[in-house]
């Protein structure tokens, strides 16, 4: 019985030096990285579940890769103008959403630009925001809110305007692939690049790309908003009652949000996320 263990136990011995030295296969090399992956992901469905904010709190931003600063303002303006065109900008609301933004984007992660607070006259409750630091909230969406709600909504669309989502939108545009080109080269537009410029422009506002964000981009805009509207002195329950507001609505007249959320998390999950964040931060 002695030399069977002994001879097993040799053998076991070898076996296992073997496979230390054997090197890896292909497959055994592509299981390994699969693993990897697979832990990875299951690392990060963990993380969201625990804290739905996880990849947002060292994140920093800036207009490394697209175009500039200053471009990104130009471009924001001519957009500004487009709106104007197939919108009823009006003057109504107009002191009470400025004096709200404006407190809300010196509190932002980006209050060094020039940032412009627009109305809309719409029975919709809507808001947007482009490049460039324009922001466009409805009527509807005014008379619906008191001014921590407002300063809430104001706070998310800063926040797009702070992680550069509009703009990088309209980069990536299959369709607006030379929009780019159009800066750069050029000192002062006039000309045929004004044309092409102005043209490029109403192609963005008529496809609806300002108000289109994937649903990470609409966490994201949330909790730094959240953080901006509590920086700024304003009641952070403004953001949960603004969502049970809107929920209402949705229930009540869902023609009355139009698509502003179609992309956007639910709404009960942004309830939930913007609780626990409000907690963490006290």
């Amino acid at each position: 019985i002695a030399l069977c263990v002994a001879s097993f136990s040799l053998a076991s011995a070898q076996e296992q030096q073997r496979q230390k030295t054997e090197p890896l296969t292909v497959g055994s090399a592509i299981s390994s990285i699969l693993t990897v992956s697979e832990n990875a992901l299951t690392e990060a469905s963990r993380l969201l579940q625990s804290d739905p904010y996880w990849k947002f709190r060292s994140a920093s931003y800036s207009n490394a890769g697209l175009m500039s600063e200053r471009d990104e303002m130009r471009l924001g303006n001519q957009l500004s103008i487009e709106v104007g065109k197939r919108f009823k900008v009006v003057t109504i609301g107009q002191e009470r959403v400025n004096r709200i933004g404006q407190r809300i984007a010196r509190a932002s992660l980006r209050p060094n630009i020039a940032y412009r607070f627009h109305v809309i006259r719409d029975k919709e409750i809507n808001a947007f925001s482009g490049p460039g630091g324009h922001i466009y909230v409805t009527t509807a969406l005014m008379n619906l809110a008191n001014d921590d709600e407002l300063a809430s909504v104001l706070s998310h669309e800063v926040s797009h305007v702070v992680a550069r989502h509009s703009l990088k939108t309209i980069q990536q545009s299959k369709n607006l692939r030379g929009l780019a080109d159009l800066f750069g080269s050029v000192t002062g537009i006039a000309g045929d690049t004004a044309q092409e410029f102005g043209t490029a422009a109403a192609t963005i506002v008529a496809s609806g790309l300002l108000a289109v964000h994937n649903r990470e981009e609409e966490r994201e805009a949330d909790f730094l908003g959240l953080h901006a509207l509590a920086k700024a002195g304003f009641n952070r329950q403004g953001m949960v009652t603004m969502f049970q507001k809107i929920q209402n609505v949705g229930e009540k007249d869902k023609s009355l949000l139009n698509s502003i959320f179609a992309d956007h998390p639910d709404v009960d999950e942004r309830i939930e996320n913007t609780r626990y964040e409000i907690n963490r931060m006290k």
